[in-house]
């Protein structure tokens, strides 16, 4: 339950503003690129963060980067609730960011902890689960509570719920004797260059980080095409926004029902062609605002299915610095992909068929990574 609270911490201040950035974008006098850059620092701040945080929890453990982590999170939303200008606003998004970090981290690994087998595989399928669920309600949210109390009441939802996690987490977290690892900056250095060096660690990550890349991406730009070409209102985007987010879950409802029988190797595999199922539909029903949903829900269905199984083979991977490992893949997902998923926003042209190609590439960036892995790490197909 703990580990499905703090995942939605992360979730829901990433993506309640989104539905409503044209809004953002008109009341803090905004161009849509700015307003984007706004959603973004949150991103690349979470990035930052895990670097610090990835190894500070494997040396303390959970609680003493919980606490912290907590009250920087409620600091930045409370900014982001009385922002009079963009300037205010951008803090407390920095501020979230930085927060956000360790309840994300924590979530990922806590479940190692106490489990291991087929238990573990089926905690963290459910896991995706229960963070699909958030990923469908938290557009949906935004929408709705925008149009109710305007953009800034969103945060003040948020503080409360993140209140209740705090008072939740002191509840079960303990305090634990702090471990032999060394963190000072050289050390990580090093210890970061050997994984990154690794095949193996950048093909896995890569199951995180390109589905991550593409709906970063088409999450900036959907909003903006939904309203300006098919007319769509702020509540309207919001609602639609939620479609997508049933690939989400029916992703990773498909991975919770087949680890059972076979690994998440097959998992990865067999729903890789759903990608070039959208690429077709953006290139070829452009014209139709469903259709447009439709494929974005089946990327949002291999998001689902590959993030049980990233999680799971990344702990396969780094046992025992689980922690660093989820931090460094964190940190170059959301330093390194999200800029690029906004500068690739910069200048995406209003077609879908820009899409439809980089859909494509980045469908066989992941049949090569998962080829890589099949080779030097064939027992992962039976784990």
């Amino acid at each position: 339950m703990l580990a499905v609270l703090l995942m939605s911490c992360s979730q829901l201040v990433s993506q309640v503003y989104m539905p409503v950035l044209p809004d953002i974008a008109d009341s803090l006098l905004l161009s849509n690129s700015m307003s984007q850059a706004m959603i973004i620092s949150y991103f690349i701040t979470l990035g930052a963060a895990q670097l610090v945080v990835g190894p500070l929890r494997d040396k303390y453990g959970d609680r003493p980067l919980f606490i912290a982590g907590q009250i920087i999170l409620l600091v930045g939303t409370l900014l982001c609730a009385v922002a009079p200008d963009s300037s205010t606003f951008l803090t407390g998004r920095i501020l979230q960011g930085a927060g956000s970090a360790s309840p994300v981290l924590i979530s990922r690994t806590l479940l190692a902890q106490h489990l291991s087998g087929a238990k573990l595989k089926s905690a963290m399928a459910t896991v995706a689960i229960s963070a699909s669920v958030t990923a469908i309600i938290a557009p949906l949210l935004g929408g709705m509570l925008s149009s109710w109390f305007g953009w800034q009441g969103l945060s003040l939802v948020l503080i409360t719920y993140y209140l209740f996690i705090t008072l939740f987490g002191l509840s079960l977290l303990k305090t634990r004797t702090p471990q032999p690892i060394a963190i000072n900056p050289i050390s990580l250095i090093r210890h970061y260059q050997s994984m990154v060096r690794c095949q193996v660690f950048l093909s896995l990550a890569s199951f995180k980080w390109v589905p991550t890349f593409l709906y970063l991406t088409l999450q900036l730009h959907l909003p903006f095409l939904l309203q300006e070409r098919f007319g769509f209102t702020t509540s309207q985007t919001g609602q639609a926004m939620m479609l997508p987010m049933v690939g989400l879950l029916l992703g990773a409802v498909f991975a919770k029902v087949l680890q059972r029988h076979v690994s998440y190797m097959k998992i990865v595999l067999w729903l890789w062609p759903v990608l070039f199922m959208s690429a077709l539909t953006f290139l070829l029903a452009s014209d139709s605002a469903l259709a447009i949903l439709l494929a974005y829900a089946a990327i949002m269905l291999v998001f689902g299915g590959y993030f049980p199984s990233y999680m799971h083979l990344i702990g396969l991977l780094h046992p025992n610095q689980a922690g660093t490992a989820n931090a460094l893949v964190g940190a170059i997902e959301l330093l390194i992909f999200s800029v690029i998923a906004w500068l690739v926003n910069l200048w995406l042209p209003d077609n879908t068929q820009t899409l439809s190609l980089l859909i494509a590439v980045c469908a066989a960036l992941l049949l090569l990574s998962w080829r890589t892995i099949r080779i030097q790490r064939p027992h992962f197909e039976h784990t």
